[in-house]
């Protein structure tokens, strides 16, 4: 699509066991949405705050401040609307121009630097069609994969709706012997990804099917991506143009001498010994040096239910300021003591997506 718009405590065992697996899991998602992000420019759209007031809005301390321009990295926090939702946020100066960062994203957008993060991906184009995602493989251990998909129920191994449940019951009541069939699955999977998409490009947050959960229970994707754009105060300020069409995708209030270009990918994650089939929109807009990316994941197989994330580089007197939030909402942070296991889980996340735009920094300042 191309638019014209212009703490409570608990066991410790289950703490760390259930952290680990979201630690993992965000590791895997802002290694591949880094190495996505950027593939093209946009042409100009609406005026940016400054710097000094994104920070300010931010609600980062003068210290703080401080440190940014000294060259360290801050963590901020935003508002989590839920007790399934994690919020972070960061916010670095890097001493190159935009150009350069812009060039690292497109070579990561090319996958050679991220084979260790993902075992395939692949590009989603206009209504999609089912060899849009050929690629899509039960790796790895696709036997064992495969069992899962064939008995599927009610809970969080899979986030499967009634429909899906129901075809892959089918499936496993037609085989024989006991046998998986492996190719089969994959099949079925290939079709309700494509099937996703297409409801998903069609109708936006109202197209995604709700995940069934245990004792009848359901979680709605599109409810929690719609509050995480919702809490996007500082883009419904300063972009009002970007906050509709990020919150109200396939239709958008558009201004002349705005654009928005949109792409759409699948990714296989392998997480733990499994495969995590995402379905990725980004969102992508420049204006002027500046750019602003939002990257929404509204299927996940797996683990966690949604995803959207966001980064604005905006120029400055000593190169570009890069702030950058993630909300993710996950049942593994959920229910009782959610609180704490929000705070373990944020901690454990900060120093991974630390070295990452360390990483960024360090390659785009070579340049």
């Amino acid at each position: 699509m191309k638019l014209r718009m212009t703490t409570t405590t608990f066991h410790s065992a289950g703490r760390w066991h259930c952290c680990i697996n979201i630690r993992r899991a965000i590791c895997a998602i802002v290694s591949v949405w880094l190495g996505l992000m950027l593939c093209g420019p946009v042409p100009d759209a609406v005026a940016l705050p400054t710097p000094d007031e994104i920070l300010q809005e931010l609600q980062i301390s003068a210290s703080d401040q401080q440190s940014i321009r000294k060259g360290n990295i801050v963590t901020w926090t935003g508002s989590e609307g839920s007790d399934r939702e994690l919020a972070l946020g960061m916010a670095v100066l890097v001493k190159t121009k935009a150009e350069n960062i812009l060039q690292l994203f497109r070579e990561a957008g090319a996958f050679n630097t991220m084979e260790s993060v993902f075992t395939a991906h692949g590009r989603i184009a206009g209504d999609g069609a089912p060899d849009d995602f050929a690629g899509v493989r039960l790796e790895p251990n696709g036997e064992n994969e495969a069992r899962r998909y064939i008995e599927a129920e009610p809970g969080d191994v899979l986030n499967l709706d009634a429909k899906e449940i129901a075809a892959f019951g089918a499936l496993k009541s037609a085989g024989k012997d006991r046998a998986v069939p492996v190719q089969k699955v994959e099949a079925l999977i290939r079709e309700q990804l494509l099937a996703r998409y297409q409801a998903y490009h069609k109708k936006g947050l109202a197209g995604i099917t709700p995940y069934e959960r245990k004792r009848g229970h359901h979680i709605l994707a599109n409810n929690e991506l719609a509050l995480a754009t919702k809490q996007a105060k500082l883009v419904a300020k300063y972009l009002p143009s970007v906050y509709e069409a990020v919150l109200n995708y396939p239709a958008a209030k558009i201004k002349d001498g705005e654009e928005i270009e949109d792409q759409y990918y699948w990714l296989n994650i392998e997480l733990s010994g499994r495969p995590i089939y995402v379905l990725s929109h980004r969102m992508l807009f420049r204006i002027g040096e500046a750019y602003v990316v939002v990257d929404r994941h509204f299927y996940a197989s797996h683990d966690y239910n949604s995803l959207q994330q966001g980064m604005v580089v905006l120029p400055t007197k000593d190169g570009m300021l890069v702030t950058y939030l993630r909300r993710v909402s996950t049942d593994q942070v959920a229910g009782f003591g959610s609180g704490a296991k929000r705070t373990v889980a944020r901690a454990l996340m900060a120093p991974y997506i630390k070295g990452l735009l360390e990483a960024l920094r360090a390659k785009a300042e070579k340049r």
